[in-house]
């Protein structure tokens, strides 16, 4: 099925010429080959708990969350990723199922809070967008890489560097993932893969946490 998340991402893969597409396909093969996605927080595990600082400064923990109900926990590029932009465009667009279910969103990038991210913070109920300066978290879901040479250079090339947005020389990020955290802190759903153009539906999010394929 075509979700509308789906179509979004295709239409953007769609728009990425040749020679920038290879220097993808050759990074989705390294990043396979280095057995990241495998190494990566599962599902079953229990979910590293942590606390990351919101908008305001304030610390924000999962363990918090994780009393109030179910979690999605969300780790993302940043925004000048545009596949990371239409999943949490999508993500907010589910907002109101999730917190139908009792689930609240935490959304956790390396990138500085932009304006638009301190707005959805403090504006949409149910959500928590956190920064992981240096891929703290990320590291203990085992999700951050080092971002291959033949994608940094082809960045470069259109004018994307990283080192300027995370501020940082070591163009280290994580790989997107979306878990579904339960309140015993095991991890019920997850998604992981090397490949950013692929992204979890927000639709999966919903069934995983109501109806008859409920799982938590």
């Amino acid at each position: 099925m075509i979700t509308p998340l789906k179509a979004r991402t295709e239409a953007l893969v769609s728009q990425i010429d040749g020679a920038f597409r290879a220097s993808m396909e050759a990074a989705f093969a390294h990043l396979r080959r280095s057995g990241l996605e495998t190494g990566a927080k599962e599902v079953g595990d229990h979910a590293p708990h942590f606390a990351l600082p919101d908008p305001t400064g304030e610390m924000v923990s999962l363990g918090e969350r994780l009393r109030a109900g179910p979690v999605v926990l969300s780790f993302f590029r940043g925004e000048w990723c545009p596949f990371c932009r239409v999943e949490m465009e999508a993500l907010l667009a589910a907002m109101p199922d999730l917190t139908a279910a009792g689930a609240s969103l935490m959304m956790i990038s390396p990138q500085d809070f932009s304006e638009t991210l301190v707005a959805r913070s403090r504006d949409v109920p149910g959500l928590t967008v956190l920064k992981d300066p240096v891929n703290g978290v990320g590291l203990q879901y085992g999700l951050v890489f080092r971002m291959p040479d033949v994608q940094r250079e082809a960045l470069l090339a259109r004018g994307v560097d990283l080192s300027q947005v995370y501020g940082t020389d070591a163009w280290l990020l994580p790989i997107p993932a979306t878990y579904v955290i339960r309140p015993d802190g095991t991890i019920a759903l997850c998604h992981k893969d090397p490949d950013y153009t692929r992204r979890l539906d927000p639709t999966e999010i919903v069934a995983s946490l109501r109806g008859p394929t409920a799982i938590i």
